[in-house]
């Protein structure tokens, strides 16, 4: 470590990692690096050493509608030749309601696509693997505004 250098928060000797704060690089000693970003802990010599480890997104499954659910829906129905009054009937839904999905105005609840899936012998529910970031430990506190965020709030 370089006894020269000082950290540019507190000013003591003695630099011990490089932080982010607020988008900026700092050199900083061991007290005021705690609890912070730390991007970089140096070395005795003032050298990078082994950047921060972050954590793996997690791959989360959920469910979605497909897209064109509306002609799939129509293509069906027209294909087993059945009207659209007979289809909504049969799953318990307003003919107009089941109109307004298949002209893709309206995306059909969970249910509704369900029972279009049993009643036309379709697709509709589709597993998708989302891609969820790791918490980063609890709610954003508040924090004085800065400089920028007043010139930002100005312009």
């Amino acid at each position: 470590m370089k006894d020269e250098e000082t950290c540019e928060i507190c000013g003591r000797k003695g630099v011990h990692a490089i932080i982010e704060v607020e988008g900026a690089k700092l050199k900083v000693c061991g007290s005021c690096a705690y609890g912070k970003k730390t991007l970089y802990n140096l070395d005795d010599e003032g050298e990078p050493q082994e950047r921060e480890r972050k954590l793996p997104a997690k791959l989360e499954e959920t469910e979605e509608i497909v897209e064109d659910y509306g002609k799939i829906i129509k293509k069906a129905r027209e294909k087993i030749g059945l009207s659209r009054s007979v289809v909504a009937e049969k799953i318990n839904e307003k003919e107009s309601y089941l109109e307004r999905i298949e002209r893709g105005e309206l995306i059909p609840t969970f249910p509704v696509a369900k029972k279009l899936e049993r009643e036309l012998g379709i697709t509709l529910i589709e597993k998708v693997q989302a891609s969820v970031a790791p918490s980063t430990g609890g709610s954003k506190k508040f924090s004085e505004p800065t400089l920028a965020d007043l010139v930002e709030e100005e312009k």
